[in-house]
């Protein structure tokens, strides 16, 4: 989770983010950052976010942010010593009654935010390619790391994508999800 009040990215700090936010990706990472609204006004910006967010990243713009923060696994903050210059150095915070704070700023802010950048596009059952590739490759009996081969992507993105779909249908198991698929239409009764 980050907040990103720094504006438009250069085309230098795009080069530099685009593989290092891609192995995260492949890693299952979930990414989900905040801009400034005014990054709308930046081609190079928007353009670098449609990239993101068509990998599975997910962007948002608001008004105003207050400073620059980066949450990663809901343990850890990184945060600027001063607010006005950062290259003053930075905070790493651990606490949890700290992390469960900045957290719950980050989400109400999420909420509120304005969804920028192009998302998987999805068929009429709510589906992107993958998922329902997905879903076939889970139908048909295979592992996570057959389907992340299959995908090209990491076993843990596999992994990822098939526990976001059993959260979608409320399945407690792959079992259950494949049942609820099939009662939902996401899937035919027999392949």
């Amino acid at each position: 989770m980050t907040f990103a009040p720094d504006g438009a990215h250069t085309r230098e700090s795009i080069a530099a983010a685009r593989p290092l936010n891609q192995q995260l990706l492949d890693r299952g990472v979930r990414i989900r950052t905040l801009y400034l609204g005014s990054v709308r006004n930046s081609p190079e910006t928007v353009e670098y976010v449609d990239w993101l967010t068509e990998r599975g990243g997910q962007v948002r713009t608001v008004p105003a942010l207050p400073i620059r923060m980066i949450i990663s696994d809901r343990s850890s903050a990184v945060l600027p010593v001063s607010g006005d210059d950062p290259s003053e150095g930075a905070l790493l915070l651990t606490g949890h009654g700290t992390l469960t704070a900045l957290c719950a700023l980050f989400e109400s802010a999420w909420a509120s935010a304005q969804p920028l950048g192009r998302a998987k596009s999805r068929d009429e059952r709510g589906l992107t390619g993958q998922e329902s590739t997905v879903l076939r490759l889970l139908a048909a009996g295979h592992t996570d790391e057959a389907i992340a081969k299959r995908l090209g992507v990491s076993s843990r993105t596999a992994r990822r994508i098939a526990t976001d779909l059993m959260e979608r249908l409320g399945a407690h198991s792959r079992f259950e999800a494949g049942v609820k698929a099939v009662r939902r239409g996401w899937r035919p009764a027999q392949d």
